[in-house]
């Protein structure tokens, strides 16, 4: 975990009850790779190593509320698409006391990324090189839950919008599901395949700048989630 919740002090973990708390996966594309975002560990428990932005539920927050509260604390990011992951309850797991969490995922796009985030805070971590060695406490399982979540998401929903500009060309799309995914795709196949489901519209817009020839500009049909089968 990280910072705790300014009502709190560590006498919290030698109560006889399991302390609860949220951390939060932040994924985004960063330099052509998958990355999360981590932040140095606070606490001599994190022994040196990153952690997950992450905290103590405070008194009266719902998880959501926490949630929100503690992305905005440690990456400044705000407003962005939250899903709940998994409760992690194991034994042993902090080295501190009982404390199960809470564990979320989220997805913030390039642009959106760079224009909140304060990067002397936060590290961006290419998800390749994350490890037990590197992430402190049981982060890195977190991590690996939330990236198969993750690539579940990417196959049979939009949920790939947000990761992507407003706007973006088929080529940008694919590029962001064979980052996410970790594998190419024909490009042929997989633009017949995303044209065929209905879910994006075309634009008015021509991208002009990254292509030979003008390139058509897309976005997503619809601005929910919503179950497509792409892959």
């Amino acid at each position: 975990m990280s910072t705790l919740h300014p009502e709190y002090t560590d006498d919290i973990f030698h109560l006889s009850i399991p302390v609860l708390a949220v951390d939060i996966v932040l994924f985004t594309i960063y330099q052509d790779q998958l990355c999360v975002v981590l932040v140095p560990g606070r606490h001599e428990w994190a022994e040196g190593r990153m952690t997950l932005p992450g905290g103590i539920i405070g008194r009266g927050e719902t998880l959501e509320e926490a949630s929100d509260r503690i992305l905005k604390r440690d990456t400044n990011i705000s407003g962005v698409y939250q899903e709940q992951l998994y409760t992690f309850s194991a034994h042993g797991r902090d080295n501190r006391g009982d404390v199960v969490s809470c564990s979320y995922y989220t997805l913030v796009g390039t642009q959106a990324f760079l224009s909140q985030i304060d990067l002397t805070k936060v590290s961006l971590v290419p998800y390749s090189r994350i490890s037990r060695e590197t992430v402190a406490f049981d982060h890195a399982d977190i991590i690996a839950y939330a990236y198969q979540r993750l690539n579940w998401k990417m196959e049979y929903t939009n949920v790939a919008k947000s990761i992507l500009p407003a706007s973006f060309t088929l080529r940008e799309l694919q590029g962001a599901y064979e980052t996410v995914l970790g594998r190419p795709f024909d490009k042929r196949n997989f633009r017949k395949k995303i044209l065929s489901i209905g879910m994006l519209a075309e634009t008015s817009e021509l991208d002009r700048e990254n292509s030979k020839r003008p390139a058509k500009m897309y976005r997503f049909a619809d601005s929910e989630l919503k179950i497509v089968g792409i892959l």
